[in-house]
């Protein structure tokens, strides 16, 4: 139970990875807040399989939505312990076929989002709390078929050194965990053939991850046990990336 007692924020967790983190934080004893854009259902669906008391809408693209859920957790719970920026998109396209809309759109829901979430959680966190931001191989290894995503996370991990920088003096540790592929139905939407191969050769581990595969480096990251880390880029990827 080593999250037990702390109450943890995870953004879009209606589904998908932020629903695997939402599981597993409430299986290790944190109050968890189901957080979802547009999916209602699904989210009340995850509180009630996880016994989580509180599900707020925060929607990244508006700050009053991101303010009102953490002053509705804030109002319920005191504080926020950990913010686990998850929330996410992707439009998925060549680098020369990548529009002005789908490029603005991802780099405001998976950039600036996060941005907007992490002042706006500032009121509200604890000191010694955690931020978490949910980057992405693409924003290491550049793509290949995602240059607003690559491009958003990217930033994210630049972001996360300069909060990090800027929380140091409250002890709240800022890092960014970086996932690489995880097989699934978006992966089988978005993933051509060839694209599915040229990821598959970069791995160490020849084989897409799953969800759950993530989720112990976030408990890690949200808990105690990450004291002295700061400003750091845990990446979980079967190899891919190596640095």
């Amino acid at each position: 139970m080593r999250l037990e007692g702390k109450v943890c924020v995870v953004t879009g967790s209606s589904r998908g990875l932020g629903e695997a983190f939402a599981r597993g934080f409430a299986a290790e004893g944190a109050t968890v807040v189901v957080t979802y854009s547009e999916q209602a259902a699904a989210a009340e669906k995850v509180a009630k399989e996880i016994g989580a008391d509180l599900v707020v809408q925060l929607d990244q693209r508006d700050r009053d939505s991101i303010n009102q859920a953490f002053g509705r957790v804030g109002e319920k719970y005191g504080r926020i312990d950990v913010l686990l920026n998850n929330a996410g998109i992707n439009r998925t396209a060549d680098f020369d076929q990548q529009t002005d809309e789908e490029w603005n759109e991802v780099l405001d829901v998976n950039l600036t989002g996060v941005f907007r979430c992490c002042q706006e959680v500032l009121p509200h966190i604890s000191d010694n709390g955690r931020i978490i931001n949910i980057g992405s191989l693409s924003g290491q290894y550049g793509g290949p078929r995602t240059p607003s995503y690559a491009a958003a996370k990217g930033g994210l991990i630049q972001l996360t050194y300069n909060v990090a920088r800027f929380l140091a003096p409250r002890g709240i540790c800022v890092n960014t965990l970086s996932p690489g592929v995880i097989g699934g139905d978006l992966t089988e939407k978005t993933m051509s053939p060839d694209v599915k191969e040229t990821a598959l050769s970069l791995m160490l581990i020849k084989r897409f991850a799953i969800y759950d595969e993530m989720v112990g480096g976030a408990i890690f990251l949200a808990s105690d046990e990450s004291s002295y880390m700061t400003a750091q880029t845990l990446s979980i990827n079967g190899g891919a990336w190596v640095h």
